[in-house]
C-alpha cells in the first residue's frame, strides 16, 4: 500500500495531478477542493489510497489525512465507489460532511454530482454511528473561516441540553459575518432551534 506521495506537481487538470517522485510520475485523482490548493511546479504531499480493479490501478490523494479517512468510510458503503466519494469530498469538506451526517441533511450530500437522495440517505444511515461526535471538535470548526466561534456555540447549545445533531444543524444554517461574536451567533442559533 502507498501511504503517501511527496513530490513536485508536473501537471494539473480538472480532477487529477501528476506528481513526480523518485523519477516516476504518479497520476493521482484528487478532489476539486484540493485541486484549487495545489500549484503546478510546487512540492506536494498527498495521503493516498490505491484502488486495484481488473482493468486499472487508480491512486486517490488528499492533502488532509482526515479527508482520506472519510474517503475510506464512504467507499465502504454499498453503492459508493471512489469517484462518488471524491465527488462528495469535492462538494463538502470532511467537517461539513460530518455535520450533514449527524444532522441527517441528505440534501447537502446529494448536492454532490452523481449523488442522488437515495445514496445520500444510505450514507447517513451507514455512517451516523461511525462518525465520532466527540471528534467534531472546536479544532475542526477552527479550520473553517470563523476561528473557534462556531465550536463555542455548538458546545454552548449542547450544554443547554440540545443534542449534537440539533446543535450542528442550527450552526450550519447560520450565515456568519467576521464581526459576529459568540453571543451574537448563539442568539441566532437559539432562534433557529425554535424553528427546527
Amino acid at each position: 500500500m502507498i501511504a503517501y506521495i511527496k513530490g513536485i506537481v508536473i501537471e494539473k487538470s480538472i480532477d487529477n495531478v501528476i506528481v513526480e517522485c523518485g523519477g516516476l510520475g504518479y497520476e493521482v485523482f484528487v478532489s476539486v477542493r484540493d485541486i484549487e490548493k495545489i500549484t503546478k511546479g510546487s512540492e506536494v504531499l498527498l495521503h493516498t489510497y490505491l484502488k486495484i480493479s481488473e482493468d486499472a490501478h487508480s491512486l486517490y490523494g488528499f492533502l488532509n489525512k482526515d479527508d482520506l479517512l472519510m474517503f475510506k468510510k464512504l467507499i465502504g458503503i454499498n453503492g459508493v465507489g471512489p469517484k462518488a466519494a471524491l465527488s462528495i469530498l469535492s462538494t463538502l469538506s470532511t467537517f461539513d460532511l460530518k455535520m450533514a451526517i449527524v444532522s441527517e441533511d441528505h440534501k447537502a450530500i446529494s448536492a454532490a454530482q452523481g449523488i442522488g437522495p437515495k445514496i445520500a440517505k444510505r450514507i447517513i444511515l451507514d455512517l451516523k454511528e461511525k462518525v465520532d461526535l466527540n471528534y467534531i471538535t472546536t479544532v475542526e470548526v477552527e479550520n473553517t473561516s470563523n476561528s473557534g466561534v462556531l465550536g463555542e456555540v455548538v458546545e454552548a447549545l449542547i450544554s443547554l441540553g440540545y443534542s449534537s445533531g440539533e446543535a450542528y444543524k442550527a450552526v450550519r444554517s447560520i450565515e456568519i459575518n467576521d464581526s459576529d461574536t459568540t453571543e451574537d451567533i448563539l442568539k441566532i442559533a437559539l432562534k433557529k432551534m425554535a424553528i427546527f
